[in-house]
């Protein structure tokens, strides 16, 4: 169970007040303030997945108010008003700057028009794989941000609204990503105008292959379905994936099929062709090469006390590659 906390710091008389409780609701005369933070905390779950929201904030900063330091997770900041300087580096309205794990960083506020700007924290073993498929890795740590009147109403429902005894973690998952896909096209197009039209080819590939896995489609049937040519195909892939189409190809069969052994009361060979593998011996084949065991070893470690029935009573040992 995740833990939560809301915070509302601000200056009075002069004076550093904090004020924690497990909800504070910031009024808008509370947002008006000369300095303000209002956080929102989730512990560092055991049973989290690979990635998770660990913080999301609102904050007009005070000057002089940060020293140098260094975060374990992956910090995005959007400044909707306000100037200042991230890392010694001059930020103002309508920039995004990102700080990333175990790197020194500081945020200093102008005197005269402070900095103000909605945060989210990302934390997880996973994070770094998220950044990079969104393309973060290859951004300088300040960018300009041509969705940012887009920020305070996408902030406001998770950071205001969300009541802290319910348990948002997926809620606060599926946030996130509705905003890395703004990031994530948004550095498609940037990066090079004519690629938003290869992005669409990738984007209809991935979901006519997902969609058809099981009818023995090639990747000359994909180019074919969105009439490009096999080797446009993967260059296109080349672009946006690790693997080659063929490749992709493979692991979407052999994951479905490890699915269809641990979910369903499927025998090895019922799955073999159901992912259009009619070759039992080159399906075990691939199987053990990318799951690490063969089938049969597979089937057995999730149904320990099921019988295997069906054409595999003849013991073939699949090849090792």
């Amino acid at each position: 169970m995740s833990f939560y906390r809301f915070c509302l710091e601000s200056l009075e008389a002069d004076k550093h007040v904090s004020n924690t409780s497990s909800l504070i609701p910031l009024s808008p005369e509370l947002r008006q303030l000369p300095f303000f933070t209002y956080r929102y905390y989730t512990s560092e779950k055991e049973d989290s997945p690979t990635w998770h929201i660990i913080s999301l904030g609102h904050e007009r900063r005070w000057p002089e108010r940060e020293k140098q330091k260094v975060t374990s997770r992956f910090i995005l900041h959007y400044c909707v008003s306000g100037k200042g300087l991230f890392c010694g580096t001059p930020v103002s309205r309508g920039q995004f700057f990102f700080v990333r794990p175990y790197e020194a960083y500081e945020i200093k506020s102008d005197p005269k028009d402070p900095i103000v700007f909605y945060y989210i924290g990302i934390a997880g073993p996973g994070t770094t794989e998220l950044m990079k498929d969104a393309g973060f890795t290859s951004l300088p740590t300040i960018c300009d941000c041509p969705f940012i009147d887009r920020i305070p109403a996408l902030f406001e429902e998770p950071l205001y609204r969300m009541h802290p005894e319910s348990d948002p973690d997926y809620y606060l998952m599926s946030f996130y990503l509705g905003l890395i896909a703004l990031h994530k096209m948004q550095n498609v197009q940037s990066e090079d105008p004519s690629r938003e039209h290869t992005y669409y080819y990738y984007k209809h590939a991935i979901s006519y292959i997902r969609e058809c896995l099981t009818e023995g489609i090639t990747p000359s049937d994909v180019a074919a379905f969105l009439h490009i040519s096999p080797s446009y195909l993967r260059s296109i892939f080349a672009k946006y994936c690790r693997y080659s189409p063929r490749e992709y190809l493979i692991r979407e069969r052999i994951k479905y099929a490890a699915n269809l052994l641990t979910f369903g009361p499927h025998t090895i060979a019922q799955a073999s062709a159901q992912v259009g593998y009619p070759d039992y011996t080159l399906f075990s084949k691939m199987f053990r090469k990318y799951i690490g065991m063969s089938p049969q070893e597979y089937k057995k470690l999730h149904h320990e006390n099921v019988p295997e029935q069906g054409s595999e009573q003849k013991k073939e040992t699949p090849a090792e590659i």
